[in-house]
């Protein structure tokens, strides 16, 4: 991950083929004012379509230390999260078919995300994220060239709340004066992605496959 040049963090991405999962690690390799030091992880067991299921957070900030679980009720239409730092216990109603925003990546680099709206739970709020298709492009990175498919996306808050603040990444990618873009390559990986907001970016390039 990149901003202005500077190497930020280094994002490692697992949508496993061989169980419903997704693990998504992000690790600071630079810390500036704006991004403070972390070693976050993401693990996400689905419904094997991207329904999450099981929701597990291990949060390591500068100033924030915690572990959140968020356990999904499709079928009630409810979820509960439990929160380490504060032994807190939250249950909350969702909307038909929320998925958390990295299962809904994941959906949508698997190219399963069919459709233009999709109900997101942003830490107990409701969201939604709003996906267009464009034009597909050759993308060049490090390890070569990849013809990609591009997807614009952008998220709105449903609610008159505030979404709660758990982790830095998850807070700075759900803002509704974001543009996320993403460029996929054979439904598998994400070969880079910019997030646009208030004219500044940042992006994310591969620079390896495992």
């Amino acid at each position: 991950m990149k901003a202005a040049g500077i190497k930020l963090a280094k994002i490692d991405i697992l949508i496993s083929d061989r169980e419903p999962l997704i693990e998504i690690k992000a690790k600071s390799v630079k810390e500036t004012p704006l991004f403070p030091q972390i070693d976050n992880i993401y693990r996400i067991e689905h419904n094997g379509e991207f329904l999450p299921l099981t929701y597990y957070r291990i949060v390591k900030q500068k100033n924030v230390s915690d572990e959140v679980t968020v356990n999904y009720k499709h079928n009630a239409a409810e979820a509960t999260m439990s929160r380490l730092s504060d032994n807190s216990l939250c249950r909350y109603q969702t909307a038909v078919g929320s998925q958390d925003v990295y299962s809904f990546l994941a959906k949508v680099i698997s190219g399963k995300a069919t459709g233009s709206n999709f109900p997101i739970d942003a830490n107990g709020v409701r969201w939604q994220a709003k996906v267009k298709k464009l034009k597909a492009e050759t993308i060049s990175t490090s390890l070569g060239k990849y013809p990609a498919k591009h997807y614009e996306i952008t998220f709105q808050n449903l609610t008159e709340r505030k979404m709660p603040y758990i982790d830095m990444v998850t807070f700075n990618m759900l803002q509704e004066n974001i543009k996320l873009n993403l460029w996929v390559y054979n439904n598998q990986y994400t070969v880079k992605a910019t997030f646009k907001k208030n004219g500044l970016t940042s992006s994310w390039e591969l620079i390896a496959v495992k």
